[in-house]
Formats: C-alpha cells, sequence, structure tokens
C-alpha cells in the first residue's frame, strides 16, 4: 500500500528536464503545514485498514460528477473544486491545462478535507490558488512529468506545493533523481508501445453488460477504448463466460445456445463504435486495424461448458471470431477437470469428449486455452493438441502456490510446445495479503516465467473486470506502467514487443495455419 501515500515532485522534474536545478525552489509555511496534516491523517487511515471501503463509499455517497471523477481517476489529473467564489476560475484552469474538475461540495472553503479528497481525486484546488496532490499513486505521476500536464493554478502548481521532504513515493522514487530517470523511462515506454502492437488476452467487461458497461464507455470499468487509449494498448480479447452448470443434455444445450447469445452481444457491442474499434479473427486484420488508427477487439469463451455437447458448435464459435476457449472454469465439465478445489481431482485431465473436443479446436484454428483445467488436462492437451496451447490468463506456482498457477515442469513444457503463459493480475493469485499486492508482484510472476519458459512463451492477460487489479496496475489505462518495469527490469524492447502481442500473435497464426491445412 506504498502507493497510497503522497507523491511526488513533478515539476522539480520538469525543471530538470528543462536544465534547471532543483535548488532555489521554495514551499510555502502554509502548503508545508496543510501537508504534514493531510499526510498524517492519511498515514493513520490506511492503518486502520479502511481506506478502500472509505474511498468506495464516498464514491458512491457524492454527487455523480463526482464519482465519475473517482472512476476517471486513473486517467487525466482529476482535481476536486471547493465551492467558493474562485470555483469557476479553478475549473477552467484546471480544464485548460488538462486536468478534470470535479466540484467539492463544502462550504467552508477556509479548510479541505485532504483526507477524503486525496482517497478519491488527484488533487483539490484551494482557494488562493495552490493545488494540493493526493496521495494516490497512479499514471498520474509519469503522465504529468512526458506531457508537461500539469494543472497551474495562479502562481503554483500540481506538485510544486509538495515539501520535498514530506513526500512519501514508492520504494523505487527514492530521490530527485530517481525520479527523473523514472520519467525518462516512462517516456521511452510510451515510445516503444506506440510502435508495437500490444494486446492483453483476458477481459471480462462483457460480463457487466447488463450494468450498462460499454467498450466505447469510460465506466467504473477497467476497461475500454478510452482506458486502452491512456495505457497504449492496440487490442483486447473479450470473454464470454458462463458458470458452470449441470451437464445433462438438456443443461448442457441452453449454455451453448447461451454462449451463443453472449457472443452476440459483444459483437453488437463493438460495431456500436464503428470509427474506433472492430472485430478481429487473425493477425493480419489486427494489425490492419491498427494501422487505420482504430482497436481491434478479439473474442473467446471462458468455459468450454458454452460448446455444449454439440462439436459443431465450435465450428460456430470459429464463425463468429472466438479465438480460443478455456476448457473449464472452477468445475469439472464435460470436457475435463478444473484446477480448483471445487473439482473432483485435478490429476485426471480430458474425458474421450474432451479429446474430441481439443481435436475439433484444432481443425477450426481456435487456440486450446489451459488458465483453469487441472494439471492432469494440461499434460493431455500437450499429448494430443497439434497446435501449440496457452494459458491465457495464468502465474508462477513457484512464487505463489496456488491452483491457477503453472509449476515449472508445466512451464517448460509449454515452451516445448511452442505455446504461451500470459501473467494476469489477479491479487488472490499473486500471493501476500491483498491489500499489500502491487505491480512489482505481477513482475515477480513475470519474470519467474521468462526465466523458466523463455521470453518467447510470456505476455499478458490481466483478467480486468474479472478480479484483476493491483496497485499501479489497475485498468487498460496502467498497462503502461508494465512496460516501464519491463524496461527497468533489462528487458530488450525485441522481447517487450513479443510480451505485448508479439508471442500471442505468432502461437495463434501457428493455430489457424495447422487449420487451414486440414
Amino acid at each position: 500500500m506504498r502507493w497510497r501515500y503522497s507523491f511526488c515532485l513533478v515539476v522539480l522534474a520538469i525543471l530538470s528536464i528543462a536544465g534547471l536545478g532543483a535548488q532555489g525552489v521554495t514551499y510555502p509555511e502554509p502548503v508545508r503545514k496543510l501537508f504534514e496534516k493531510a499526510d498524517a491523517e492519511i498515514t493513520e487511515y490506511y492503518h486502520s485498514g479502511k481506506i478502500l471501503r472509505y474511498a468506495l463509499r464516498r464514491a458512491q455517497d457524492t454527487a455523480q460528477n463526482d464519482t465519475l471523477a473517482f472512476q476517471q481517476s486513473l486517467g487525466r489529473p482529476t482535481i476536486a473544486i471547493p465551492d467558493c467564489e474562485e470555483a469557476e476560475y479553478l475549473r477552467n484552469l484546471v480544464s485548460n491545462s488538462g486536468g478534470i474538475p470535479v466540484d467539492m461540495p463544502r462550504k467552508d472553503c477556509s479548510t479541505i478535507d485532504l483526507r477524503a479528497a486525496s482517497v478519491i481525486w488527484d488533487g483539490a484546488a484551494m482557494p488562493d490558488g495552490w493545488v494540493a496532490a493526493s496521495n494516490q499513486y497512479s499514471i498520474l505521476v509519469y503522465k504529468t512529468i512526458t506531457d508537461w500536464n500539469i494543472p497551474y493554478l495562479g502562481t503554483s502548481a500540481l506538485t510544486q506545493t509538495i515539501d520535498k521532504g514530506l513526500r512519501r513515493l514508492p520504494c523505487d522514487i527514492s530521490s530527485f533523481d530517481a525520479l527523473i530517470k523514472k520519467a525518462r523511462t516512462f517516456r521511452k515506454a510510451v515510445r516503444l508501445m506506440d510502435d508495437i502492437f500490444s494486446i492483453d488476452t483476458h477481459c471480462d467487461l462483457p460480463d457487466m453488460y447488463q450494468q450498462g458497461w460499454s467498450v466505447g464507455k469510460r465506466s467504473i470499468s477497467q476497461a475500454g477504448i478510452p482506458k486502452m487509449d491512456e495505457g497504449h494498448l492496440d487490442a483486447q480479447v473479450l470473454i464470454s463466460f458462463l458458470w458452470q452448470g449441470s451437464t445433462d443434455d438438456a443443461s448442457s444445450k441452453r449454455a451453448a445456445e447461451r454462449n451463443l447469445v453472449k457472443i452476440g452481444q459483444i459483437k453488437k457491442d463493438v460495431e456500436r463504435y464503428p470509427d474506433l474499434c472492430g472485430i478481429v479473427k487473425t493477425p493480419a486484420e489486427a494489425e490492419s486495424l491498427r494501422a487505420a488508427g482504430k482497436k481491434a477487439f478479439m473474442i473467446a469463451l471462458e468455459n468450454g461448458y458454452g460448446i455444449g455437447k454439440d462439436l459443431g458448435n465450435i465450428k460456430k464459435m470459429k464463425d463468429l471470431g472466438v479465438v480460443y476457449i478455456t476448457l473449464c472454469h472452477f468445475r469439472d465439465n464435460s470436457i475435463c477437470n478444473t484446477s480448483s478445489r471445487h473439482g473432483s481431482d485435478p490429476s485426471k485431465g480430458l474425458t474421450e469428449f474432451g479429446i474430441k473436443v481439443v481435436e475439433e479446436m484444432n481443425r477450426q484454428g481456435i487456440l486450446v486455452d489451459l488458465s483453469h483445467p487441472s494439471s492432469g488436462t494440461f499434460w493431455d492437451c500437450v499429448k494430443y493438441s497439434k497446435a501449440p496451447i496457452i494459458c491465457s490468463h495464468s502465474g508462477a506456482k513457484a512464487i505463489y502456490g496456488h491452483d491457477r498457477g503453472l509449476d515449472d515442469k508445466q512451464l517448460k513444457a509449454l515452451a516445448e510446445n511452442g505455446g504461451i503463459i500470459q501473467v494476469y493480475t489477479v491479487p488472490e493469485y499473486l500471493g501476500r495479503p491483498k491489500d499489500s499486492i502491487t505491480i512489482d508482484d505481477v513482475m515477480r510472476h513475470f519474470d519467474h516465467c521468462v526465466n523458466v519458459a523463455g521470453a518467447e512463451h510470456v505476455g499478458i492477460g490481466s483478467d480486468f473486470d474479472g478480479g484483476g487489479g493491483v496497485w499501479g496496475c489497475n485498468g487498460d489505462n496502467d498497462l503502461i506502467n508494465l512496460t516501464v518495469k519491463m524496461l527497468e527490469r533489462g528487458y530488450t524492447s525485441s522481447q517487450i514487443k513479443g510480451f505485448w502481442g508479439g508471442n500471442f500473435m505468432r502461437v495463434l497464426r501457428e493455430a489457424q495455419a495447422i487449420a487451414n491445412q486440414d
């Protein structure tokens, strides 16, 4: 939770980039005292263990535009504007400099509850023209440096008000020089992401269509085109997900029908925004759409229960654009056994019907996804699949011994098979207490997978809107932070190109080529 403390010194970073030193920058005594008080309050509240519930409650209890600001807070700087005579002036200044102004319903402007503001917003404007930066750590720190996109209010700026002796930055930004280095790395990450094709291979946004979520809207969803733009992400795999039900013939038939309906909903949603995005079935189509300046979406089925008991449904899904099928979810089904404790025996693998499913998926060019199936299913698929297999959202069991992870033997076999593991961001599966999970924990799994399987067999499958999201990487707009981490760990541009899409597209291309041969 270091991510939640007071941050930054961005203006000083800009001065340094511009060739000026940090010396000579002074901080008004009232501002120093405000931050001293706020820092103490935030620290106290953090240790109470209630900070997340507090933020959500504040977002729910405040006006609609405040809730919107909370949802947008990982994008452009969101600055709270107090109810005072200067409010309109402050709103215009924040808007004109690229920030998002949000009204803070408070009559008494002499004091502002910085604890409340800092939980929800990136900062709070003060009636005298100062801006108090919040404790929230996000892409804002880097974005403001690289874009020079700081809301100037009067004679001061968003983070110029922070006394360097009071700031609490992430552990890898403990000095002014480190902040400058981070800014330069982020700038390099942006250039790199803009030069390569990038895809996140697992997103459950479609499961929330009934709540009004959509790929083209900014909402409380972790995904969608507005946030993809901010995170420099080109493509995403949208999931048609089904909970496991009874496996009798009638129930299986209804499951297959529901799956086709859900796939239709995904297509309908994407087709609402023809100027922004499109559905693609092949790597070539994805690259073509990217060249046209649009986002690319692929479709996948999570839980082979959606096949029903009719192999003909696999061809129907292929024609609708499904690129992979996760053979099961948290429970056994007619295809295979699950790795989950809800299953009967994780050593058991494919059923006779399951073997036929894998063979038919090979014929149709649909990737076999083993993110939830048992170890027995894993080894059966290595044996029976003619095409490389994938794990669209998984982790390393050596880092944290959850059943959703792969052990080193499986990682090596995956590499020999030519397949890939896409590392997830799900706190429950990464290890350590949930509230202390950060982007660095994701990278621990990521690094281990690379060390064991090789850089050609690893990528990113966030599982956003399905349980994914950690401090520092909590939505499509934060995915650029993973690239920063990759660069800091010494991965080459060529390797990062593979991580972000090259590896997945290679495997998909190979599976589709094998299908064409048949």
